[in-house]
């Protein structure tokens, strides 16, 4: 990521924006003032082991400063921004007892950097290149899918670190224990309310087809579903999981019991209040939701075996978002929802010091001079998408995927 021309301007722009003066700059980053003003005038570079102490002082990012762009790291920046010579991520390397055996030099950082042919069998192999790159990410104080990002655009002469496919997570004799502990009715109540959570997700993963993105329905929302109204049933009727109850024989599938027993273990959550009846008036409903616990102990219960996501991969709502960009894009504000550009995109953190992936950014359309901006994937969203896309369709089968291998080799 070559530096910009207008980076010693900037530089000093953002020194006087953070009310510094050059001795008092200089003081915090523990150089002599003729340093800073070498960086201002453009006749020297800020050393490796000042670059991220710079970013400190004055509080940005190394985009601010001219440094590339966002979403579009190399190792070296990375390595900069951690404020580390390539003497001491060796050294660090060489202490670190998985790598310590592979006498990593910094000579062998710079080849890396520099996308050339490094020595070694380890750099030949893509298990012993993911425990480098695990190493580095934990000493640039980086997630290792950024990392390994970074990798991937700096260097194509040595194995590519990968992420480990998804496995079967290890079962929890905790969560077949509560199982066990539950009497035949209670059983066949969480099993129903399970169908019916899962037929909830499912609805909702159909209406998010049918949109186009202007629409977004939080979970906690969706997922409180409806399960009894307090009235006659030749009144109201019965709900969708009273009638599963019913088929699944139980006549009288009141709200009583075997709810308190589900919830006094953690497995549901109750929630009351009243609604308008037409003829009827103010009636009292209870909704259900499920707690994780009261997913995961139906799964066991019914033999349903859930993957486990790979470190590096993103969770189904961030995977579910970043599809949704790559799809839709341009897409506006409102339409990225939650926390979610704090995980996924450029120039955000998931918090202090730990940088967003860079899969997506927030500007305006190529071309434009001014008006909105939008979100759009970066080509690292783009990457990692086609990389994983297989792993993520068995891992979440529930998210749509449908047209998005269009959108992975097109243009950005």
């Amino acid at each position: 990521m070559a530096a910009d021309t207008d980076m010693p301007a900037r530089l000093r722009h953002r020194r006087e924006l953070a009310g510094l003066s050059v001795e008092e700059f200089a003081e915090q980053i523990g150089v002599t003032t003729r340093a800073v003003r070498y960086w201002e005038a453009g006749v020297r570079e800020i050393g490796d082991r000042y670059f991220g102490r710079v970013l400190a002082a004055l509080r940005c990012d190394a985009q601010a400063i001219g440094q590339g762009h966002r979403g579009e790291e190399t190792l070296r920046d990375l390595r900069r921004t951690a404020s580390l010579s390539a003497e001491q991520v060796a050294t660090h390397l060489r202490k670190y007892r998985t790598t310590a055996h592979m006498k990593i030099t910094a000579d062998k950082i710079r080849a890396l950097e520099q996308g050339g042919h490094v020595r070694g069998r380890e750099w030949r192999s893509t298990p012993e290149c993911a425990t480098i790159a695990k190493a580095l990410a934990a000493l640039y104080r980086v997630p290792r899918r950024l990392l390994i990002d970074a990798w991937r655009r700096t260097n194509t002469s040595v194995a590519t670190p990968g992420i480990a496919p998804p496995s079967k997570r290890a079962p929890d004799p905790r969560i077949q224990e509560t199982w066990d502990s539950l009497n035949d009715r209670q059983r066949l109540y969480l099993r129903e309310l399970f169908h019916e959570d899962q037929e909830q997700e499912q609805e909702q993963e159909q209406v998010q087809r049918r949109l186009d993105g202007s629409s977004y329905t939080p979970a906690p929302q969706w997922r409180r579903f409806l399960f009894c109204l307090h009235a006659p049933a030749r009144a109201v009727g019965y709900t969708p999981v009273q009638e599963r109850l019913r088929a699944a024989g139980v006549h009288d599938p009141g709200a009583g019991a075997s709810l308190s027993a589900l919830e006094r273990r953690g497995l549901i959550v109750r929630h009351q209040d009243t609604v308008y009846v037409l003829s009827i008036g103010e009636v009292r409903r209870t909704r259900v939701e499920l707690t994780r616990a009261g997913r995961s102990a139906a799964r066991s219960g019914l033999g349903i075996e859930r993957l486990a996501t790979p470190a590096g991969m993103l969770s189904q709502w961030l995977w579910r978002l970043l599809v949704r960009v790559i799809v839709q894009a341009p897409i506006s504000d409102g339409d990225v929802p939650g926390r979610g550009t704090h995980h996924l995109a450029v120039g955000h953190s998931v918090r202090k010091g730990v940088p967003a992936r860079g899969f997506i950014e927030h500007r305006q359309p190529y071309g434009a001079e001014g008006g909105p901006h939008y979100w759009y994937p970066t080509r690292s969203g783009l990457d990692h998408a086609a990389d994983h896309l297989a792993a993520y369709q068995q891992l979440y089968p529930g998210v749509n995927t449908e047209g998005l291998e269009a959108h992975l080799n097109g243009p950005m």
